[in-house]
């Protein structure tokens, strides 16, 4: 496949973003949550939420340069410590080609498909709602984390993680609010030109009245303001009967599909060496 950089500093930051939280995690004291850097990729640890691959997953693997054999050999030797189950978030734009053959090898197989979305930060439409749509702020606490937590079945482990990041400059938390009540909510990072939007949740009984778009309205907005030129993100995209309604609400903001990318997962003992 002929490399579109577009694809590939998305599948960057998004790595970078994720690393950045793991950073913080580590910086504020909160136990649990590594991110470790070998060149070309991130490897996201978080020994005590087994379950969670998207805290024990691997980011940006032969994007930025090729990645190697030993490097999925390092890789699955870093989870073994932990007796870890783990993904590889394996881009089509990947190098080299035979990288498919080497985790097909090591019976590392090929899970769901989901996209990966961009959109330029400028002529935003109206997010309109008749709620409350703001910047998080200090009284508001991890109000925000919770909801995020409980909207994707996270471990409450993961809340003084998600509560941490909107107190860095590099992390905006973008609020939905009923009478002072936070009933949706949305992150964005703030890359070098370019931003990362994800973990956005809405209560389920705040669904279907224009929130999530609201949001995704004011984070673009927002990343324009902070002088990031575009924003991705990543979603599901669900079936031609039932279409996932994040992948949705962004195609209906403007965002368009990069590509799509599939998860690869290891289980421990199952992994062989090639």
């Amino acid at each position: 496949m002929t490399e579109d950089p577009s694809s590939v500093q998305a599948e960057r930051v998004e790595a970078e973003a994720y690393e950045s939280m793991m950073q913080l995690a580590e910086s504020a004291g909160i136990p649990g949550f590594r991110a470790v850097r070998s060149g070309t990729h991130v490897a996201l640890i978080a020994p005590g939420l087994k379950k969670m691959l998207v805290f024990n997953r691997v980011l940006g693997l032969g994007v930025s340069g090729p990645a190697t054999e030993a490097h999925i050999d390092e890789l699955a030797a870093l989870y073994a410590e932990h007796d870890l189950p783990w993904a590889i978030e394996l881009s089509p734009h990947a190098r080299p080609e035979s990288v498919l053959q080497w985790l097909r090898d090591r019976r590392i197989r090929r899970g769901a498909a989901s996209a990966v979305l961009m959109r330029a930060s400028s002529d935003v439409p109206e997010g309109k709602s008749d709620l409350e749509i703001r910047p998080w702020r200090p009284e508001d606490e991890d109000a925000g984390a919770a909801l995020a937590v409980d909207a994707f079945s996270v471990p409450q482990e993961a809340k003084a993680l998600l509560a941490e990041l909107p107190r860095s400059p590099k992390w905006r938390q973008w609020l939905a609010l009923d009478d002072g009540t936070v009933v949706a909510t949305g992150l964005l990072y703030l890359g070098d030109g370019v931003a990362w939007a994800g973990w956005e949740a809405t209560r389920p009984d705040y669904r279907g009245r224009g929130l999530h778009g609201a949001l995704i309205s004011a984070c673009l907005r927002d990343a324009s303001l902070h002088g990031c030129t575009s924003v991705i993100t990543d979603t599901a995209v669900g079936t031609p009967d039932r279409p996932d309604p994040s992948y949705q609400n962004h195609l209906r903001k403007g965002f368009e599909v990069l590509h799509l990318r599939h998860t690869y997962l290891a289980v421990p003992g199952v992994v062989a060496p090639a």
